[in-house]
């Protein structure tokens, strides 16, 4: 299978918004909060803060203590809501686990018109009729790779493997309004092959466990899975397990996480433009 570059469909998206952010004259702001100090989370912000730089946004950092108390995040999610000069709010995940029972509740506490995200449950449930403000950035990287490698999904068979908030059950309704034929499979099946499809979107299974007799030869497959395994970063996917098939793999690193961070600058943009007008 013939590797597909994240980064560089990155590049192409970052530099249209960079160039529209200077014909507009606006300066998209994103507020990011940051519970707690764990160093992956941390890099991982670092990586949006030059990105919404590169457009030409500004990013504003809330760095709270791991044991700040639910009442506390919901104040400064609230504030920052308030504020005018807030174009997004990004609520930084997984949160430290005496707040995890409470993530629903946070997230449902940011503005859905800042919600740049796309994870407010309003957002999220507005979607099954087709008008949410904004859309998990996630699903709408899959949808780009899948636009740009098979063009339109109508007709298509895909075939989506997990069943997550952020990626497989809104990419799932996109998909499905775009006339394609869906099937959710809950779990990767260990070593039996999934249903012959178009298109494999695999976000649930093990390290590096899908084989090239589970999926059909010319597919464009999608690994969206992450893990950290023998010291490296790695999808559901090991790049070379697919090698004697044809088709497109977007593979980890380098694949999603890239496209990811693009669509959030797109949802910031749209969201500093509905602000400005």
């Amino acid at each position: 299978m013939e590797l597909i570059n994240g980064r560089q469909i990155s590049d192409e998206i970052r530099q249209r918004l960079k160039e529209k952010v200077q014909d507009a004259g606006t300066i998209p702001h994103l507020a990011v909060i940051v519970v707690g100090d764990d160093k992956e989370t941390l890099i991982y912000v670092g990586l949006k803060d030059k990105a919404v730089s590169f457009i030409g946004g500004t990013t504003r950092h809330i760095n709270v203590p791991a044991d700040t108390t639910r009442e506390e995040l919901l104040t400064q999610i609230q504030q920052l809501n308030q504020d005018p000069e807030v174009d997004g709010i990004l609520l930084q995940l997984p949160l430290p686990e005496s707040l995890q029972p409470y993530t629903d509740e946070f997230l449902a506490a940011i503005d859905i018109n800042k919600d740049v995200d796309g994870f407010n449950p309003v957002n999220r449930g507005r979607l099954l009729y087709g008008n949410p403000r904004f859309i998990s950035c996630a699903a709408l990287g899959c949808l780009e790779v899948i636009r740009r490698y098979r063009g339109s999904a109508q007709g298509k068979k895909a075939v989506l493997v997990g069943d997550s908030f952020d990626v497989i059950l809104p990419l799932s309704l996109l998909l499905i309004k775009e006339g394609s034929l869906v099937t959710v499979v809950p779990e990767m099946p260990a070593g039996d092959p999934l249903p012959e499809a178009d298109i494999y979107v695999i976000e649930k299974g093990r390290p590096e466990m899908v084989q090239a007799h589970q999926v059909a030869n010319g597919a464009l497959v999608l690994d969206v899975g992450f893990y950290w395994h023998y010291d490296h970063s790695c999808g559901n996917v090991k790049k070379d397990a697919l090698n004697s098939l044809d088709g497109h793999l977007l593979s980890v690193p380098g694949g999603l996480g890239p496209i990811l961070i693009a669509k959030l600058l797109e949802n910031l943009y749209s969201a500093a433009q509905e602000r400005q007008s």
